[in-house]
């Protein structure tokens, strides 16, 4: 391999190995549409939280604008809001606590997933 083409796969590692997908700052107001066991589906209410949700059909056809699931569910879990409530939240990078007891259950919830922080 020639100097130069070491040094192109280099920075190329290098560029991909510094971008890192950020999150969207500050915060949104959402509702929480669904919760069961682990799964929460959150639906944006307001146009501060454009491009952090999906269009997302459940499997009986239901369809749902502008959706996404909480990833961090142990989080998320102890803030006592239930379904129908709404809450303004942020996108966290980390989750604080990942470990913690769920029931077995499932619910078929968005592919697209955030760990957020209810803030209000």
């Amino acid at each position: 391999m020639k100097p130069y083409h070491l040094l192109l796969v280099c920075a190329l590692l290098l560029i991909a190995a510094c971008s890192k997908l950020y999150p969207p700052e500050g915060n949104f107001k959402a509702k929480l549409l669904a919760s069961f066991c682990a799964f929460h589906i959150v639906q944006i209410e307001d146009a501060d939280g454009k491009g952090r949700g999906m269009d997302w059909t459940d499997p009986s056809g239901k369809e749902y604008k502008n959706v996404f699931t909480v990833k961090n569910h142990c989080d998320f879990g102890k803030t006592g809001i239930k379904v129908g409530d709404t809450f303004k939240a942020v996108i966290i990078d980390k989750p604080v606590e990942t470990n913690c007891a769920v029931c077995m259950g499932f619910m078929e919830t968005p592919p697209f997933q955030w760990n957020i922080r209810v803030v209000e």
